[in-house]
């Protein structure tokens, strides 16, 4: 009962805070959201865990990927690099100024960068974020830039593995797994055209049963832990 009553005042603050963070600049809101560390988690699996704040729907998940909608029906796609963490290998980034919002990130001896790039001949923006080991892609209209970071950077800095379980998972097919995490974690940067948007749309589709008129079941559950 505790547990519960401690995990509905996270959420209150979590949903007022959220409401002061949209009125800030992009920057200031990434400093609120990544200063402070956090140790929450409801969803876990074999090598690492993380938490999916209230709002965010888990809708595909395979070994290192997953895919998340969030309340405008946006679509997050999120890449796991495990082979990274396991050899503890450095974040390089370089600031692109071409770009809408690009910063390099440090914050409790974690590292990444941000970047958010506004596609061609559209109203839409394409957000990289890449942090603690993980990578979130989305594309957004300006007006849901903030919201997206806040929940992006909630699921990132939440990020924790587990180095025993990874060295029996990943053991000597280390790079296997990197071919296939390596170029995702690059920041895609000026190349991410219109085509890439629409190509985007084409695969993965819109989700049609996640909005307004849904019920809570619909909507991701806390786990106790």
């Amino acid at each position: 009962m505790k547990k519960k009553i401690i995990l509905l005042i996270i959420s209150i603050l979590t949903l007022t805070g959220c409401t002061n963070l949209t009125n800030m600049s992009i920057d200031e809101v990434v400093n609120v959201m990544l200063e402070s560390d956090t140790n929450l988690s409801n969803n876990v699996f074999e090598g690492y865990k993380y938490y999916i704040p209230k709002g965010l729907r888990l809708i595909n998940k395979d070994e290192y990927n997953a895919i998340l909608k969030d309340e405008y029906n946006n679509t997050y796609y999120f890449y796991i690099d495990v082979v990274s963490f396991y050899n503890e290998e450095k974040v390089e980034y370089e600031v692109n100024n071409k770009a809408y919002f690009s910063k390099e990130l440090n914050y409790n001896d974690k590292k990444g960068y941000l970047e958010i790039t506004k596609i061609e001949d559209t109203d839409v923006y394409f957000i990289e974020y890449m942090y603690n080991y993980g990578k979130i892609e989305a594309f957004v209209k300006e007006n849901e830039i903030k919201s997206a970071i806040i929940n992006m950077s909630s699921i990132l800095k939440s990020l924790e593995f587990n180095r025993n379980v990874l060295e029996s998972l990943i053991g000597n097919n280390v790079l296997n797994y990197k071919e296939d995490t390596y170029d995702v974690m690059k920041p895609k940067g000026n190349t991410a055209t219109k085509d890439t948007y629409l190509e985007y749309e084409e695969r993965y589709g819109i989700y049609e049963g996640y909005g307004n008129n849904n019920t809570s079941e619909d909507r991701i559950e806390i786990e106790e832990n």
